[in-house]
C-alpha cells in the first residue's frame, strides 16, 4: 500500500491560522484548568477559583465561536494509538474523573474526522507493527479519532459523562499521523512526561516514519532489528575510541547542532539501520547509550508486565526486576507457570506500593525457592574497568594526565546519570 502523501502539520487543516488560534485558545483553557485543580488541592480561596472559572468560560466561548464546540458521544470516539503518552494510571484516571464530576469538562477535546485517508494510514502503520489494533478504546470504524484529549477520553466514563465537548478538526488532504506524533514527542520528552516504554515505542515509530524503506530491507521487525543495530554500533564506536579515533566519541556529538549531528552520522561508517536509530535518538537530545541499555530493552517485556505499565505506570527499575521471574530462571518448562508467579508478585508490588529494594528482595527469595541449585549471578565488571584500576598513572606526562582526567570526569558524569535513572 503506497504511503499517503503527507502535508505539514501547520497546513493539515482547512485553515492554518484558524488551527493555530484554536490550539492557542484550548491551550490557555487547559492552563487555567490546571490552576483550578492546584487551587482546589491547596485549599485556596473560592474567590480565586471563581475568577479562574470565569476566565475559562470566556475562553471556551471564544473557542466555540471560532470553530464550534459539539457534544460527541464516547462511543463515536477512537483513541489515537500513535499518541506519544498513553500511560494514565487507574489512580490518575479516577482523580481526573473526580475533577470532571465536580467541575465539569471545561476544555473541549480536539478530534480528527476518521476519513478514508486516515483509516488507510492507520491500517498501514498497523501492518508495519507500529501498534496493535486489539487495544482498549481503539476502533478504526468510528467516526472520530482523538487528536488531543486522551485523559478526558479515559476519565470521562468514570465521572458519569456520556459525551465530550469537542472541536472537530476537518482534515484537508492526507494527514501524516506520525508527523503529528513527532511534533508532540518533542514537547512531551522535554516535560519528562514519557515512561521509558512509551519512549521506546515512539523511537521505533519515528524510525519507521523517517526511514520507511527500512522495513523492506531488514529481516525482522524494527523493534527487534533496531535495538540490535544500536547495540552493535555503540560497541563499534567504543572500540574505535579506544584506538584513538576521537570522531567516535558520542559525548562530543550529543549537544552538537542538528546539522553537525547529521553530518557525523552520515560519515560514521555505521550500518544503515544504526544510522537511522541514532539520528532519531539524537534528534530528541537523548543519550544513545542510555536508550540502548535502559529504554529499548523494555520492548521485549512480556505482555503482563507491559499491561502493568499501561494500568499503573510501573517504573522501569521495578519492571527489570520482575522480568527476572521467567521460566528459565524459575526452572519451569512452561512460561505460563512463570507468568502466574510473576503476575502475583506484580499485583502485590502495586497494591502494597513496594519499593525497588523490596521487589528485589522478593524476587531473590522466589528464585531461590524454585531454583535452589542456582546461585545469584555475580555481575563482573568489564575488563576495561579492572584494567583501569591497575593502570600506573605515574608514567604519564602532565598533558596525558590532564586528558585522562577529562575523560574520567566525562564518564563519571554519565555514571551519575545512569545511577539517578535507577533510583
Amino acid at each position: 500500500m503506497p504511503k499517503p502523501q503527507a502535508i505539514k502539520p501547520s497546513a493539515m487543516f482547512a485553515d492554518a491560522n484558524q488551527s493555530q488560534q484554536i490550539s492557542r485558545l484550548k491551550g490557555r483553557v487547559e492552563e487555567l484548568e490546571t490552576e483550578i485543580a492546584e487551587l482546589k488541592s491547596s485549599g485556596s480561596s473560592s474567590q480565586e477559583k471563581a475568577e479562574l472559572e470565569s476566565k475559562i468560560q470566556f475562553l471556551v466561548q471564544e473557542l466555540s465561536e471560532t470553530q464550534g464546540v459539539k457534544q460527541i458521544d464516547f462511543k463515536d470516539i477512537s483513541r489515537n494509538p500513535l499518541q506519544p503518552r498513553i500511560i494514565f494510571t487507574q489512580a490518575q484516571q479516577q482523580a481526573f474523573a473526580n475533577v470532571l464530576r465536580e467541575e465539569g469538562q471545561l476544555a473541549p477535546v480536539l478530534l480528527i474526522e476518521m476519513t478514508g485517508e486516515v483509516r488507510s494510514q492507520l491500517e498501514q502503520y498497523e501492518e508495519q507493527g507500529l501498534f496493535i489494533a486489539d487495544q482498549p478504546l481503539y476502533d478504526i470504524n468510528l467516526p472520530y479519532l482523538m487528536f488531543d484529549g486522551e485523559r478526558r477520553l479515559r476519565s470521562g466514563p468514570l465521572s458519569g459523562l456520556s459525551s465530550l465537548k469537542s472541536v472537530i478538526m476537518p482534515a484537508k488532504g492526507a494527514i501524516d499521523l506520525l508527523e503529528i506524533q513527532s511534533k508532540a514527542v518533542s514537547t512531551t520528552i522535554h516535560q519528562k512526561k514519557l515512561h521509558d516504554l512509551e519512549m521506546a515505542q515512539v523511537l521505533i515509530c519515528q524510525c519507521a516514519h523517517r526511514y520507511p524503506y527500512l522495513k523492506d530491507v531488514l529481516d525482522e521487525s524494527l523493534d527487534i532489528e533496531l535495538p540490535r543495530a544500536l547495540n552493535t554500533a555503540l560497541t563499534q564506536l567504543k572500540r574505535r575510541l579506544r584506538r584513538g579515533d576521537q570522531s567516535a566519541d558520542l559525548a562530543e556529538i550529543l549537544t552538537a547542532d542538528r546539522s553537525v549531528q547529521k553530518e557525523w552520522i552520515e560519515n560514521s561508517g555505521l550500518e544503515e539501520e544504526a544510522r537511522a536509530i541514532l539520528d532519531v535518538i539524537l534528534s530528541y537530545q537523548q543519550n544513545p547509550a542510555t536508550i540502548s541499555r535502559y529504554v529499548l530493552p523494555l520492548l521485549k517485556l512480556p505482555d503482563d508486565l507491559k499491561q502493568a505499565v499501561w494500568d499503573e505506570g510501573l517504573e522501569p527499575a521495578k519492571l527489570r526486576l520482575l522480568n527476572q521471574l521467567n521460566a528459565e530462571a524459575l526452572n519451569f518448562e512452561d512460561e505460563a507457570e512463570a507468568k502466574k508467579i510473576r503476575m502475583e508478585v506484580t499485583q502485590n508490588a502495586i497494591a502494597n506500593n513496594w519499593s525497588t529494594q523490596t521487589i528485589n528482595e522478593q524476587v531473590k527469595i522466589i528464585l531461590a525457592q524454585h531454583n535452589p541449585s542456582s546461585e545469584p549471578e555475580q555481575l563482573k565488571l568489564p575488563k576495561e574497568i579492572t584494567a583501569l584500576e591497575n593502570t600506573d598513572f605515574s608514567e604519564l606526562s602532565p598533558a596525558q594526565l590532564r586528558e585522562c582526567q577529562q575523560i574520567l570526569n566525562r564518564r563519571l558524569k554519565e555514571i551519575k546519570q545512569l545511577i539517578n535513572q535507577e533510583s
